[in-house]
């Protein structure tokens, strides 16, 4: 539960306005909202008075997903949040082909044994099957839209990629999109269906006998696939990324990695900084 007083510039304001444009609520996580003011149960619609106590509780978000017990590698946690650095080779949450022995049947199980509850994982990140490192859970809806609406966040990458790459820093903007129901995406103008998209990369250091290249990325935009269709686009795909031509046999898979997260911490608000080393696949090749 949610305490907070009344500041004075907001008597009068309505429960709902208040939660929402001074708390960071979204309007549909108020319709799960238990609301108290001075502990008497209220609807949203009250206005509030200056100093008044309103306190707020989140009804539960159950799922019909099963616990299962996996290893997480839990790398940062508090009241509102779980940072999990993931391996590759695991899907963050069932699809039509994979419906168990996913990331999110993991989170369910470690939270129902701290807390005895069947409860829904919300993410807020995904990455692909073959991509490691960090994700973001939040652990109620509250934490959820603040990090969507009002938090900063910074997402910062690392991959190996082919080739030698010239420029020290430079920024790729190229829109991105799909053609019907494939699987890849490709440069795309608006016009004909892409997103905008925006990739800045720094080259961390050039390997010329390997002929790989160590760089660091980060995402202005998150479309699907960015820094893999992007890479790609500049002539230097992911090593190991059978999907943008980065075949490689010496990588099973892409090697790319979401080593570190900047964000606002929805207690506090202030910026924190979580990173994670890189996986033991990608430090082979390196070596």
């Amino acid at each position: 539960m949610k305490k907070f007083i009344v500041e004075p510039e907001y008597s009068g304001y309505k429960i709902t306005k208040y939660l929402t444009e001074v708390k960071g609520y979204s309007g549909r996580s108020i319709r799960n909202l238990e609301i108290y003011m001075n502990g008497k149960r209220v609807k949203p619609s009250k206005k509030l008075r200056k100093l008044i106590r309103l306190s707020v509780k989140e009804k539960d978000k159950g799922t019909n997903l099963l616990p299962i017990e996996m290893d997480l590698n839990i790398v940062y946690e508090d009241n509102n949040l779980i940072l999990i650095d993931k391996e590759p080779f695991i899907i963050v949450h069932p699809t039509l082909k994979k419906v168990d022995k996913t990331l999110a049947n993991g989170i369910i199980h470690y939270m129902h044994e701290k807390t005895g509850k069947i409860l829904a994982p919300r993410f807020f990140n995904r990455l692909d099957m073959n991509t490691t490192g960090i994700i973001v859970v939040a652990k109620n809806g509250y934490t959820q839209a603040y990090l969507q609406e009002r938090a900063t966040l910074r997402k910062h990458y690392q991959a190996v990629v082919h080739g030698i790459v010239e420029e020290d820093e430079f920024i790729i903007e190229k829109p991105l999109g799909r053609i019907g129901d494939e699987l890849r995406r490709r440069v795309l103008e608006v016009a004909d269906g892409g997103q905008e998209a925006k990739t800045a990369v720094k080259v961390l250091k050039r390997y010329p006998e390997k002929k790989i290249t160590l760089i660091e990325l980060e995402l202005f935009t998150g479309r699907t696939h960015q820094i893999r269709a992007h890479m790609e686009s500049m002539g230097h795909p992911v090593v190991g990324d059978h999907l943008y031509g980065g075949e490689d046999e010496r990588a099973e898979r892409q090697l790319l990695h979401s080593y570190k997260l900047e964000f606002t911490n929805p207690d506090t608000e202030k910026q924190e900084i979580v990173e994670v080393s890189l996986p033991e696949d990608m430090q082979k090749i390196l070596k």
